[in-house]
């Protein structure tokens, strides 16, 4: 999508193709930094040009299965702007770490990355010599996260509704209690809520920030706050791991530090 999106019309016609094959390029992207306040606007990795290359310097944290990419996509600053460079897995200077230990999303392995004067041509900067518009790049990343959201939503949601339907206390099902209907019916309606502003969001994708912002600000939130309800509608089954609902859980408490899965 980047190379889509802000690519120079020579990158387009190299790289877009692959992406066509039977068999695509094992890519990534790295963009997250493991340090306290990251902003995705101010990072802290720098790249330099130096004559007819670019050095690059820097730690990331979280990029999805970088130990078997071909190419990972890294976002830099260069002169106070994000950029983003094409750097072969094998450049010298890039070292791939363990795989990282996460809460969450244990189906999808991610890495450290550590950039230490890494040198590529500077035809591997995204957009050639005019570069990127991050914004643009960032907020098709975040329209994609809200999505994801709604739909993990919608499953602890879904998984609580029949679970309270069945599950009998008392000589009946515990959704006919009050606390459990209306905890229900506050899940759907911020569910049904979220959906729409991400609906919205994809919508006015291209020119518009601000809509992505608050829709990435609202599902981030809700998408926990369903999840830890759909666990309290199954009280203590839902901290067992025999149900899905504690893993969907954990995935959701990641939704806010997830801006660097989504975005190659």
């Amino acid at each position: 999508m980047p190379v889509l999106l802000a690519g120079s019309e020579a990158q387009k016609a190299a790289y877009l193709p692959l992406f066509c094959e039977e068999t695509m390029p094992r890519v990534t992207a790295a963009l997250t930094e493991p340090r306290v306040q990251f902003d995705v606007r101010r990072l802290q990795t720098t790249a330099v040009r130096n004559g007819d290359e670019y050095v690059l310097n820097g730690v990331k944290c979280m990029v999805p299965l970088a130990a078997g990419a071909d190419w990972i996509l890294v976002y830099a600053q260069e002169e106070g702007q994000n950029q983003a460079f094409l750097v072969a897995a094998d450049t010298p200077g890039l070292t791939v770490s363990a795989p990282e230990k996460l809460m969450g999303i244990k189906s999808l392995s991610t890495y450290g990355l550590t950039l230490t004067d890494v040198r590529v041509p500077a035809a591997a900067k995204l957009g050639g010599e005019a570069g990127i518009n991050f914004d643009l790049i960032l907020n098709h990343s975040r329209v994609t996260l809200g999505a994801a959201a709604v739909g993990l939503a919608r499953a602890a949601y879904e998984y609580a509704v029949e679970y309270a339907k069945t599950r009998q206390q008392f000589g009946e099902p515990i959704a006919h209690r009050q606390s459990i209907a209306f905890m229900l019916a506050e899940m759907a309606i911020d569910i049904d809520a979220a959906r729409l502003l991400v609906w919205e969001a994809a919508w006015k994708l291209d020119p518009v920030t601000r809509d992505v912002t608050v829709m990435k600000y609202y599902v981030d939130n809700m998408v926990l706050r369903v999840a830890d309800q759909a666990l309290q509608a199954l009280g203590g089954y839902g901290y067992i791991r025999e149900y899905p609902v504690e893993l969907w859980l954990r995935n959701a408490r990641g939704f806010a530090s997830f801006d660097g899965l989504a975005i190659a």
